[in-house]
């Protein structure tokens, strides 16, 4: 029982664990931790927020964005949780929600971090995304390594997964009945038919779609740049793609959009997998360009909005060094006093918003580069790579392996059962169940297995992980689409921007960065100078 005590601290607990990389039991853990914290505190425990088995890369979390609107709600004056890991694994989204818990007055607290600033927010929101980058990037070197043995991960339809193999040879095979329709699929395009037409006939005669059910135009049709659906697979031309895409989520909806990696992209030839000739590939890529350019044409179909900046990222920081008057936007390029606009200052000087933005970033890099910050940076690393450590990857491995074997002996059993006689339309639902289950399963290793030689791997020098870190930064206060919460950033880490007039002095201003770099690393200690910085 959590006892409240006389200051009626109210306490909100946060816990997750990502799918299939953990048990269930991580979450009882998690529980188990914070509790007792809260206990110790004598804080009153008013709510639990849990999210099983999800990734900390997306935002759109039931019981994260709960939390959030709790939070901004006033449910509660006190976060606790885990680590901060467990908020989340994308650093746009941890310091989204830093800056939301510090507005609201909410403090948070990590059980094995301890309490939690802007800097110690910062660096270990960014090494929690980098060790999860660095798992993906390890899978993808797995996929590339496999498809150079004639192994894909596609899930297409018209292909069966081989069972046990050959060394070298294909772990898929053609299936006579789908492929009879993917040839169908490509000649009607050909012709001249629409998606929406295709997957109208196709549901009138019945013929099940690539995950059952009906099928849907955006199925066949896909997606050109990306190279997804039906009309734009190579795989049907017998040849195996794979890192082609990757997967971001916006930093403020959590909504996924799939971007090309030409880098990254691996292709190979496997004739054994072809269904169609390169002739019809042809014929139906000349109908898709004729449609495109139909709808290009038509009034309306090709008008983008142009994105605008309404705000600045260096809004109500930047004032002017002779009468204290806000530095404001005066042209589509340039800022400059807001009082010399009615004469009522000398300081005529103006700036553009690259130079000021140029020379502003410039100071902020080099007072992140002190001693200190990397300091906390490392800690903050080795923190990481004790957590991977402890979660040792080997034992899910073996586990998610017999989950695999298991699904595997059923998906016999039901092939045995069809071979015996028994008539497929019985089995298709549980056929389709296992097949999922699988696909699941062997990305699960995949992603397992990239674990655990991320923690056998040696962690690059803090120095230069660092520097990355400091770029990442930048690019994350310099992201157009992230003006608004950036000035927030800013705002906890630079008082104020001070422009004064001077001649020898670069672009004929002097600027002054008034901060307080050393409270961010020490918040709890009561005076701390702040410092000020000359650019």
């Amino acid at each position: 029982m959590i006892r409240p005590v006389a200051d009626g601290r109210r306490a909100a607990i946060y816990a997750r664990y990502s799918s299939t990389q953990q048990e269930d039991t991580s979450i009882e853990d998690q529980l188990r931790m914070t509790r007792e914290h809260c206990e110790r505190q004598g804080y009153e425990l008013v709510e639990v927020y849990t999210d099983h088995a999800m990734t900390g890369r997306n935002k759109d979390r039931p019981g994260f964005l709960k939390l959030l609107a709790d939070a901004e709600a006033g449910a509660f004056d006190t976060i606790v949780i885990e680590a901060v890991d467990r908020l989340s694994r994308n650093l746009t989204h941890t310091l989204e929600a830093w800056d939301l818990f510090k507005f609201q007055g909410i403090q948070l607290y990590s059980v094995t971090e301890g309490p939690q600033s802007f800097v110690t927010v910062l660096l270990q929101g960014y090494g929690a995304q980098m060790f999860s980058e660095m798992i993906g990037v390890h899978t993808k070197r797995g996929m590339q390594g496999a498809l150079s043995r004639n192994r894909t991960d596609s899930s297409a339809y018209g292909y069966d997964i081989v069972e046990d193999a050959a060394p070298g040879g294909p772990n898929r095979r053609i299936n006579p009945d789908e492929a009879v329709v993917i040839r169908r699929i490509f000649e009607d395009t050909a012709e001249g038919l629409s998606a929406v037409t295709i997957a109208r006939a196709l549901n009138a005669e019945g013929v099940s779609a690539p995950k059952g059910g009906t099928w849907d135009a955006s199925t066949i049709r896909g997606h050109a740049a990306r190279g997804h659906g039906i009309l734009h697979n190579t795989l049907y031309l017998g040849r195996a793609v794979t890192c082609a895409t990757t997967r971001h989520y916006h930093p403020k909806t959590g909504v996924k959009r799939t971007e090309a990696t030409p880098l990254e992209k691996r292709e190979q030839e496997i004739p054994g997998l072809r269904i169609i000739s390169d002739e019809l590939w042809e014929r139906s890529r000349s109908q898709i360009t004729r449609a495109a350019k139909r709808v290009a044409e038509k009034p309306g179909g090709a008008n983008p909005e142009a994105a605008r900046r309404n705000r600045y990222l260096l809004s109500r920081l930047m004032v002017c060094g002779c009468c204290g008057a806000n530095y404001v936007k005066v042209s589509a390029t340039s800022f400059r006093c807001n009082e010399s606009r009615k004469h009522a200052c000398e300081n005529r000087v103006s700036i553009s918003q690259k130079r000021i933005e140029r020379r502003v970033f410039g100071r902020i890099r080099d007072a992140f580069r002190s001693a200190e910050m990397l300091e906390a940076f490392s800690a903050a690393l080795e923190t990481e790579r004790r957590k991977i450590e402890a979660s040792d990857p080997r034992r899910d491995i073996v586990r998610l392996q017999q989950r695999l074997g298991k699904a595997e002996s059923a998906r016999k059993a039901i092939l045995d059962a069809i071979e015996d006689g028994a008539p497929f339309a019985l089995y298709r639902a549980r056929s389709e169940e296992v097949e999922a289950e699988i696909a699941d399963l062997e990305q699960a290793l995949h992603r397992l297995r990239a674990k655990a030689e991320t923690a056998a791997a040696v962690i690059p020098d803090p120095a230069v992980l660092f520097e990355s870190a400091i770029e990442r930064m930048e690019q994350l206060l310099g992201d157009p689409d992230l003006v608004d919460q950036a000035n927030q950033f800013l705002r906890q880490i630079i008082e104020r921007i001070v422009l004064l007039p001077d001649a020898l002095a670069e672009h004929g201003l002097s600027i002054k960065l008034e901060t307080d770099f050393a409270a961010l690393l020490a918040p709890e200690l009561d005076s701390i100078a702040a410092a000020h910085l000359v650019c």
